[in-house]
C-alpha cells in the first residue's frame, strides 16, 4: 500500500512539474529572443552565460571606440609604436591616460534595466547613440544592463547561479540578489574595460589601428558619422533598401522566366528532332 500511495503522489506532481518546467523554458525561450533582437550574434541556444559575455564585449568595444574617438587625442602616445616603444614610454602610467581610463569607467553604469525589447533596439538605432566610430559608452551601458537582468531570469528560472536563490524568496529579497548580480557584473565589466584599453596602448598593432580609424575618420570631416538626409529625401531613403531588394527579385523572377523559356523551347526542338523513334526507311516499291 506504502509503494501505492507514493506512485499516486507522483502522478499528482507530474503536472505541476511539466508546467514548471514549460514555464522555465518559455521564459528562457523569451529571454534569448530579447537578448538576439539587440545582438544578434547571440546564439539561438544561447544560456546565461553568453549574454552576460555578450554584455561584456558591448563595453569592451565601447571602450576601445571612445579610444579611437578621443584617447588618441587626449593621451601623449609615442611616435614609434615598436613594441619596445611602447614599453619604454609606459603610456598607461601617463596622468593623462589614467584620467582618460577613469572619466570612461564613470560611463560605465550598470543598473537594473526598465527597456523592453523595442525599447532597446530603438536605443541601439537611434541617431545620437552611435557616430562612425561605434556606439557611445553610455548607450552601451543600458543595452549591457538589458542583457544582464535577461541572463539574471535565465539564472532564476533555470536554479543556477545568483538567480537560484531569488526563486523561493519574495520580490524584495529577488530585488536585492538583482542588486548584488548587477554589482558583481560590473565590477567585471569595469577590469575587463580597464584592461581592454591598456591594450590599446601597449600593442603595436591595436594602437596603430585605433589611430589609422581615427585619422581616417576625422579626415572626412565634421559629423561623417551622421550623414544628413536632405530634406523631402527621408521617404526615399528609407524606402531604398525595400526598393532595391524587390528591383532584384524581380530582376531575377525575369531572368529565371527568361531562361526558362529559352530551355523549354530548345528542348522542344530537340525532341521534335531526336524524340520520336526513327522509323526504317520503307523498302523500294517493286518494278
Amino acid at each position: 500500500m506504502v509503494q501505492i500511495f507514493t506512485l499516486r503522489e507522483r502522478l499528482a506532481a507530474l503536472p505541476g512539474a511539466v508546467r514548471r518546467r514549460a514555464e522555465a523554458v518559455g521564459v528562457r525561450a523569451s529571454a534569448v529572443a530579447d537578448a538576439r533582437a539587440v545582438v544578434p550574434e547571440i546564439p539561438r541556444d544561447a544560456e546565461a552565460g553568453h549574454l552576460e559575455r555578450a554584455a561584456r564585449r558591448l563595453l569592451r568595444r565601447a571602450a576601445q571606440d571612445e579610444f579611437a574617438r578621443e584617447g588618441v587625442t587626449r593621451v601623449p602616445l609615442p611616435e614609434a609604436t615598436g613594441r619596445a616603444d611602447l614599453r619604454r614610454a609606459d603610456v598607461p602610467g601617463e596622468a593623462s591616460f589614467r584620467a582618460f581610463v577613469e572619466d570612461l569607467l564613470s560611463a560605465v553604469d550598470i543598473r537594473p534595466s526598465l527597456l523592453e525589447r523595442d525599447d532597446a533596439v530603438d536605443l541601439r538605432d537611434a541617431r545620437g547613440s552611435a557616430d562612425a566610430y561605434g556606439i557611445s559608452p553610455e548607450v552601451a551601458s543600458d543595452l549591457a544592463s538589458y542583457l544582464l537582468g535577461r541572463a539574471f531570469a535565465m539564472h532564476r528560472e533555470a536554479g543556477t547561479g545568483p538567480g537560484a536563490a531569488s526563486a523561493a524568496r519574495g520580490a524584495a529579497d529577488s530585488a536585492d540578489l538583482l542588486e548584488s548580480y548587477l554589482e558583481e557584473q560590473a565590477a567585471l565589466i569595469r577590469e575587463d574595460v580597464r584592461e581592454a584599453l591598456v591594450r590599446q596602448v601597449r600593442v603595436p598593432l591595436e594602437l596603430q589601428v585605433a589611430r589609422e580609424r581615427h585619422e581616417r575618420i576625422e579626415a572626412l570631416g565634421p559629423g561623417a558619422g551622421f550623414a544628413p538626409v536632405a530634406d523631402g529625401a527621408g521617404a526615399d531613403a528609407a524606402d531604398l533598401p525595400r526598393r532595391a531588394r524587390a528591383a532584384f527579385e524581380h530582376a531575377q523572377n525575369e531572368a529565371g522566366r527568361a531562361a526558362f523559356g529559352v530551355l523549354r523551347t530548345g528542348a522542344a526542338r530537340m525532341y521534335g528532332r531526336y524524340g520520336h523513334p526513327r522509323t526504317p526507311p520503307s523498302p523500294p516499291s517493286p518494278r
